[in-house]
């Protein structure tokens, strides 16, 4: 299975000289998910912040779209080539899973809405509480991810449900159909590196949040099974999608 990376963004210029950028992260992210899967996935990646876009939906299996230091509301060029990409695979029921900026990306593009949270950043390690299941997901009553955000999708695309939820952030993560997997949370991100972005954007944390933030990446997360249910999403849409073409040509 092909997968498209769609990067919105990368690794902070303060840290990029000490850690992986973005397409490294998510790619030992799904490694790691897919560990069950043989032969599971291969990758390419656009940076689509500097104008890169595939020609076509069609021309990868799936597409995963990154955080960024943007915000969906903000007049940037790539971001409405981004939001008709997003519709067109949703047109297409082509698998699509957005991480924390991808998130609200994809939110917005079908509908739903996002705004610059009131209450400020929700940064470090924090629990959600699942409050629907999916196909690749378990039977969990939580998740555990480390978190980077100051925007928050506050109203749903037509058609998506709400997976989790905590009192900070109402939609912690989403669903549309079989196709669409979104998480605000960061799998991706290991204790290390969110350690060094936390110190890199300090000044707009706020002293208070981020010694909190620094402290609570010592507890235990959920970013390796979340890994596997992402894997599992791709995996799973693909050999339905595949089912459904068979069926078209016999």
């Amino acid at each position: 299975m092909h997968l498209a990376i769609l990067r919105t963004g990368q690794t902070n210029a303060a840290i990029r000289a000490n850690f992986p950028d973005y397409p490294d992260l998510y790619e030992n992210l799904l490694q790691e998910g897919a560990s069950h899967i043989k032969h599971a996935f291969s990758f390419s990646d656009f940076a689509v912040f500097n104008g890169e876009m595939p020609a076509d939906p069609d021309e990868f299996d799936g597409y995963i779209i990154t955080g960024s230091a943007a915000g969906v509301y903000e007049d940037h060029d790539w971001m409405q080539p981004l939001f008709a990409f997003i519709k067109a695979c949703d047109v297409l029921k082509k698998p699509l899973c957005g991480i924390c900026f991808g998130h609200q990306a994809i939110a917005k593009a079908l509908g739903g809405e996002v705004v610059k949270w009131p209450n400020g950043w929700g940064v470090g390690v924090h629990d959600m509480q699942i409050t629907a299941h999916t196909d690749w997901m378990p039977q969990a009553d939580k998740m555990a991810l480390i978190y980077f955000h100051q925007d928050q999708v506050t109203k749903l695309p037509e058609g998506a449900k709400k997976l989790a939820t905590n009192e900070f952030c109402a939609i912690g993560a989403f669903a549309k159909a079989q196709h669409v997997f979104c998480l605000q949370g960061h799998p991706e991100f290991p204790a290390d590196y969110s350690a060094a972005l936390l110190e890199a954007i300090r000044e707009k944390v706020g002293d208070s949040r981020t010694e909190a933030a620094l402290t609570s990446l010592s507890e235990h997360t959920d970013a390796t099974e979340v890994a596997r249910w992402i894997a599992d999403f791709f995996h799973q849409t693909h050999l339905a999608n595949a089912d459904k073409a068979k069926l078209k040509t016999a």
